[in-house]
């Protein structure tokens, strides 16, 4: 039957109550139970509290709940704050540490609430409820830590990537003249044309890999600004198209494009969404098979423009996935196909849709069903 005509979802027999309260006042140590008055003298004290904290019954009653608090807060008089806010508010909700008899501390997750009332409705009784939760404290402590010393690898793992990157620039410079010099050079054409042809692509490799390298570390360290102009959104992609056509002659890769015949008019980072979509085309270009095919649509809504590419690939596994656009997922995921490579395309992908207040997914059915990258990016400057 309901105990409280006010609140018909609260509803118990007299049995269940007695049984609680024998089971929360008597048999329970995991929760303490502190009775109180408005002078905050303890009036009542259960084994639970008795188990938790060292100290009886007989010791504690008629001394204030100040016994708990730990003196800085007794300083700041936190026990007074706590009732006053349970008379105020209905709940006093605590967490802090607190005293045991043995002058140790333990770390208190606790409530208190109003348990008397006057016949003009003046709070003359509390109760405070709480449990040891220090063992939760010290996995949080040690969380907190890991935290910390994950953040302090990061930058250091992002510090070295950055000079690993700039390294690498300085050879890249003489290879790329001497390559020139080859071609200009070059007795037999016929001969040279192929083997000048392999030197140029993976001169271009290493080029983007470094230029990806050195952006993603800028985007980390909040050193990379976004520089707004306005173009068309069918010009961007017809160039990033263009600038992936020699990859795709390579591999055998059609493509299959659908734009509005309209001009979409849009206010972005020119050389960054061209960034994103060179990455994402030459992903799909990349994971695919001899022959396959990419297709390339967009379109625009009131607020946004949407990109989708699809492929007919090597698809990606749902464990991959979700870490898909984290630095270093293909590496780790080349058993399952995605080829080599350090996946830091994917990587700058983010960032830079991320740096534009845009979104990326990625939608694949698995391991050689393909893969679909979908971007979605406000047409205009974000306020």
């Amino acid at each position: 039957m309901p105990t409280d005509p006010t609140r018909p979802d609260a509803c118990w027999t007299q049995r269940d109550a007695d049984a609680f309260s024998e089971l929360m006042l008597v048999k329970t140590r995991q929760y303490g139970v502190m009775f109180y008055d408005t002078e905050l003298r303890i009036t009542g004290w259960n084994q639970g509290a008795a188990f938790i904290t060292g100290w009886t019954a007989d010791e504690v009653i008629g001394k204030t709940t100040a016994i708990l608090f730990v003196p800085e807060d007794r300083e700041r008089k936190l026990d007074e704050h706590e009732a006053q806010t349970a008379a105020l508010v209905g709940v006093g909700e605590d967490e802090r540490w607190h005293l045991r008899r043995d002058g140790s501390c333990f770390w208190a997750s606790g409530v208190s609430v109003p348990l008397h009332r006057d016949e003009n409705g003046r709070v003359t009784g509390f109760v405070k409820i709480f449990r040891d939760a220090t063992h939760l404290r010290a996995r949080t402590r040690y969380l907190e830590n890991e935290l910390k010393e994950n953040v302090s690898r990061q930058a250091e793992r992002d510090v070295f990537i950055g000079t690993i990157a700039h390294e690498m620039r300085n050879p890249l410079s003489p290879l790329r003249s001497a390559q020139q010099l080859l071609q200009m050079f070059s007795g037999d054409a016929e001969r040279s044309r192929q083997p000048l042809a392999v030197i140029d692509r993976q001169l271009g490799f290493l080029e983007k890999l470094i230029e990806d390298l050195v952006d993603l570390t800028r985007v980390q360290s909040g050193k990379m600004s976004i520089a707004y102009e306005k173009t068309h959104l069918q010009v961007l992609l017809s160039e990033a198209i263009e600038s992936c056509r020699g990859l795709a002659h390579a591999q055998q890769i059609s493509f299959h494009l659908s734009f509005p015949a309209v001009p979409i008019e849009i206010e972005v980072d020119s050389r960054r969404i061209n960034q994103i979509f060179v990455n994402l085309i030459n992903n799909a270009i990349k994971y695919n098979h001899p022959g396959g095919d990419v297709w390339l649509t967009a379109t625009a809504d009131q607020t946004h423009f949407v990109c989708y590419l699809k492929d007919n690939g090597k698809g990606i596994p749902a464990e991959i996935q979700p870490r898909i656009f984290d630095v270093f997922t293909q590496a780790e995921g080349t058993d399952a196909q995605r080829g080599a490579g350090l996946g830091i395309g994917l990587a700058v992908v983010r960032e830079l849709v991320s740096l534009h207040q845009g979104t990326v997914e990625v939608r694949s059915e698995g391991v050689g069903k393909g893969s679909e990258f979908i971007v979605r990016i406000p047409l205009r400057r974000p306020a």
